[in-house]
C-alpha cells in the first residue's frame, strides 16, 4: 500500500476519479497534529463503491463538510493506483 497526502480543498476531483476507477482497496484519513486522526472514507475492493464512513454520514448531512476540519488528508491505496493518481493529478498528491 502507498500513502498520498492531499489538501482537503483538492479532494473533489480525486474522489470522483476514485469512484470512476474503483475496484481497489482505498482509505481516506483525516490528519491532525501530524498523524492520522479519523477514517473518513474507504472501499474494500471490487463491488464496494468508494464512499464515506458510517460515522461521517451520520454526523453530517453533507459529508464533505468535515473536510475543513483537517489540514491534510491521506489516501492509502495500492501502489499502481497511487501511480495512476499522481499521473492524473500532477502536483496535487505528495507521497507520504
Amino acid at each position: 500500500m502507498a500513502s498520498l497526502l492531499i489538501d482537503p480543498q483538492t479532494l473533489e476531483g480525486v474522489f470522483g476519479w476514485l469512484e470512476q476507477n474503483g475496484g481497489q482497496p482505498v482509505q481516506l484519513w483525516g490528519w491532525e497534529d501530524n498523524r492520522r486522526a479519523a477514517l473518513l472514507a474507504y472501499t474494500d475492493g471490487p463491488g464496494d463503491d468508494f464512499g464515506w464512513s458510517n460515522w461521517v454520514t451520520k454526523a453530517y448531512e453533507d459529508p464533505s463538510e468535515i473536510l475543513p476540519l483537517f489540514g491534510r488528508l491521506e489516501l492509502v491505496v495500492e501502489a499502481d493506483v497511487a501511480a495512476s493518481l499522481t499521473a492524473a493529478f500532477p502536483g496535487l498528491l505528495i507521497a507520504g
